[in-house]
């Protein structure tokens, strides 16, 4: 997918307005299906750049990123389809922390055809920080959580779990 990111975290904030992050890309060939459609697991695919996207706009370094990949697990996924998008089209995918535990996070993600601002679906996703060598959850790094209550400030709810 040919990518572009937008993000007005920066900007909305000093204006008092909270903008959500926005990743952007075209839908390529290899996406769809039979009827010409995104296949709708492809867009799980979508989701996770969108959202490695966003931990580099809130200024994490790539080996972090990479870091935080790596050991989360996604522990919950819902979608709910609104619409088709097909071969070529501009898809905006907006990521938004709701929720931020102790070891989890609770993101809501909007996938929108950019042309006609049309929904083609919505997501939940809960990801956990695990230790992989006990799979037990772990707290997250101190600078993850730094970055992230950086650009949320409080628009996000934080809980001790």
């Amino acid at each position: 997918m040919a990518v572009r990111s937008t993000s007005n975290l920066t900007e909305g904030r000093s204006m008092g307005i909270q903008e959500p992050f926005c990743w952007s890309g075209r839908v390529q060939y290899n996406h769809t299906d039979a009827q010409g459609r995104v296949f709708y697991a492809n867009y799980f695919g979508l989701l996770d750049q969108a959202r490695c996207a966003f931990w580099e706009a809130i200024g994490l370094p790539e080996g972090e990123v990479i870091q935080i990949e790596h050991d989360t697990v996604i522990v919950h996924l819902a979608a709910d389809y609104h619409g088709p998008a097909a071969f070529y089209d501009t898809l905006s995918i907006t990521v938004e922390p709701q929720k931020l535990g102790r070891s989890s996070l609770h993101l809501l993600y909007r996938v929108q055809q950019a042309v006609h601002k049309r929904d083609v679906l919505t997501a939940q996703m809960v990801m956990v920080q695990v230790d992989l060598a006990s799979e037990r959850s772990r707290a997250w790094a101190p600078t993850f959580r730094s970055a992230l209550l950086h650009h949320t400030g409080p628009h996000i709810t934080q809980t001790s779990n």
